[in-house]
């Protein structure tokens, strides 16, 4: 049986073709949420005079708990982590006895990386890149997503416009983009 072209009307939806079967709606495909990242908060600076309790201690437990190899200790003894090898499980995150690694969705590239809620004096003693509550970050943010808490500044990351104020102004390196997006000093 040969087909005829003559008796298809291909401009009537396929519902007024005798014999068609109605088209089946094809289901809304779900945006997939982006992953967060792991981002450490201690830029490891602690200096002779004593030690940061309130930062990464070094123990490894996030580096051998990652199934990626995206988290490292760096030549201080610090956990980095590799954001491009990074899939956001959070592995590290409840490894760490610290509490001190953050899963920050990729878009916030602003962070404050410093744990210590030690008084300025004291912070400044114990690390070379401590938060030491200066609030120049505060002052600067155009959008007020940084707040000084605790002696460390604390970024709104809903708030935040990414726009690096607080980085470009804080006297410590404390806060930065966490990418490797803006320059450091």
């Amino acid at each position: 049986m040969a087909y005829d072209n003559k008796k298809c009307d291909f401009a009537k939806a396929p519902e007024a073709i005798p014999g068609a079967r109605p088209a089946v709606a094809a289901k809304p495909k779900k945006p997939s949420r982006p992953r967060p990242v792991a981002v450490v908060m201690c830029n490891g600076g602690c200096t002779g005079n004593g030690f940061c309790e309130q930062g990464c201690v070094g123990c490894g437990a996030c580096e051998a708990s990652c199934r990626k190899g995206a988290v490292k200790l760096d030549e201080r003894g610090v956990a980095r982590v590799d954001a491009d090898a990074c899939i956001g499980c959070g592995l590290c995150a409840r490894a760490c006895p610290q509490d001190i690694i953050q899963m920050v969705e990729r878009r916030f590239n602003i962070t404050a990386r410093c744990s210590n809620t030690d008084a300025g004096p004291a912070a400044r003693k114990l690390c070379a890149s401590s938060c030491i509550a200066c609030g120049a970050c505060e002052r600067a943010c155009p959008a007020g997503a940084v707040r000084v808490v605790g002696n460390r500044a604390v970024i709104d990351w809903s708030a935040c416009i990414a726009c690096g104020m607080c980085a470009t102004k804080c006297p410590r390196g404390v806060i930065r983009d966490a990418f490797g997006i803006l320059a450091q000093k």
